[in-house]
C-alpha cells in the first residue's frame, strides 16, 4: 500500500469550493480558503482526492507519492 502527501498553495486559492464539492477531505476554512483534513492519504483515498486536484481551476492542489 502506497502513501501520498497532499499540499495546497493556499495563498493562490480562489475560494471557489470546487475541491470541497467533490472530496470530503477538503473544506473551506474561515478565511474562505481550501483546507484539508488529512495531508497524508492511502491508495484507497487517492481517487477521490485526485478528483479535487483535477477540478481546481488554479491547480493549487498537489498530490505526490511518498517514497
Amino acid at each position: 500500500m502506497s502513501n501520498y502527501n497532499i499540499t495546497i498553495d493556499r495563498k493562490n486559492c480562489l475560494g471557489c469550493g470546487a475541491c470541497a464539492s467533490v472530496c470530503k477531505n477538503f473544506f473551506m476554512d474561515k478565511e474562505g480558503k481550501a483546507s484539508i483534513k488529512k495531508s497524508r492519504i492511502t491508495d484507497k483515498e487517492l481517487e477521490l482526492n485526485m478528483g479535487a486536484e483535477k477540478i481546481c481551476p488554479v491547480k493549487i492542489i498537489s498530490i505526490k507519492k511518498i517514497k
